[in-house]
């Protein structure tokens, strides 16, 4: 009887200068970007553009190639989605409702 084997067999992935060089230059141009967004009282609109800044982080580690930033990549995904969700949410919960124009009171 043929037993197939518990694990697969994964092909070793050789590290090379050039994925180094792409991650940190992804990594420090993404905080440099949160630097300049980052106003020091977080609303909705700064939630928002960090969930841009994290998807785009997100999509700059899948084009890496590298197989441990592929895990980073999906959870960066969510975690960006749920920024913007939550930034937009601030942003309609926290606008203050219209006043009514006042009425002219008719005094007869």
């Amino acid at each position: 009887m043929h037993s197939m084997p518990l694990l697969a067999q994964i092909p070793m992935f050789r590290m090379e200068p050039e994925h180094v060089i792409a991650y940190i230059s992804f990594t420090l141009f993404f905080l440099f970007m949160v630097w300049l967004v980052d106003t020091g009282r977080p609303d909705g609109r700064t939630y928002v553009l960090w969930g841009i800044l994290l998807m785009m982080l997100s999509c700059g580690y899948g084009l890496i190639g590298i197989p441990t930033t592929a895990i980073a990549t999906t959870a960066l995904q969510k975690v960006s989605f749920l920024l913007v969700l939550g930034g937009m949410a601030v942003s309609l919960l926290s606008a203050s409702p219209t006043t009514p124009t006042k009425k002219e009171a008719d005094h007869v």
